[in-house]
């Protein structure tokens, strides 16, 4: 598990975030069941499934400790329930006293999690690159999309599931997940910067998309245009635990 803070800079102030990345199997996982509220708990012993099982506590327990990093009462985590909205997205509904939400991700053994003052909304994705996936990937992407793909020299699995985590981080800020018509969601323009590649949104001009690709995983972060967030912690972490083990594809 590795997590810290993001600083979100903003012309008139700054915000902080939290974020958790945990990479565990459910055996593993079943040994934090104590961070659970009797509320997580009671949802958590109605699962029949392992692979349920274990996305749950990936989401649980990565949140936790991404708002462990906004508070100082360690002892809080056990009375935080994180439910569920009727979107199925996560609602803090108790956060000792302050206004935190989180989003969460996750992906085979890999949960991401991000804790942030509401205020200041934040989304996020991940994504395994999967060319037996590439007919659902390419289902949210338009032509105009494809051609973003085709000026940033990116391979079609790769950049059709970095489309995905773009529009599923930008749902998950909204809180409708991908029932949202994706032609709302859609990209104007994608550009790489050094070692992440930033997006923006055709209908959407007030947020951007910060992403990375390689190794065994994309993850992306949505959030406001005008926000300068401090992600170099955040990015490492994430390297390590998506294996990069050569350059993210060009």
């Amino acid at each position: 598990m590795d997590k810290g803070k993001i600083i979100l800079r903003r012309e008139n102030g700054n915000f902080n975030a939290g974020f958790c990345l945990l990479k565990e199997k459910l055996p593993e996982l079943k040994k934090n069941i104590v961070l659970l509220h009797p509320d997580e708990k009671g949802y958590y012993d109605t699962l029949k499934f392992d692979n349920r099982k274990s996305s749950y506590l990936l989401g649980r327990i990565a949140s936790k400790a991404a708002i462990s990093e906004l508070i100082e009462e360690e002892e809080g985590m056990k009375s935080i329930s994180i439910g569920f909205g009727v979107f199925n997205f996560p609602v803090v509904q108790r956060s000792v006293g302050r206004n935190i939400q989180v989003c969460i991700s996750h992906c085979d053994n890999f949960g991401v999690a991000l804790a942030f003052p509401e205020e200041h909304p934040l989304g996020v994705d991940i994504e395994k690159p999967d060319p037996h996936k590439i007919d659902t990937m390419k289902s949210v992407v338009c032509a105009e999309e494809l051609e973003l793909i085709s000026n940033c020299n990116l391979p079609m699995s790769i950049g059709c599931t970095l489309i995905w985590t773009v529009k599923e981080s930008l749902s998950k800020i909204f809180r409708t997940g991908l029932t949202m018509d994706v032609k709302i969601s859609e990209i104007k323009s994608l550009n790489k910067t050094d070692s992440v590649y930033i997006s923006t949104f055709r209908h959407f001009a007030q947020y951007k998309a910060i992403s990375r690709c390689g190794g065994d995983y994309i993850c992306s972060i949505v959030l406001p245009k005008n926000t300068t967030p401090a992600l170099d912690q955040f990015w490492n972490s994430f390297a390590s635990f998506a294996n990069f083990s050569v350059e993210p594809p060009l």
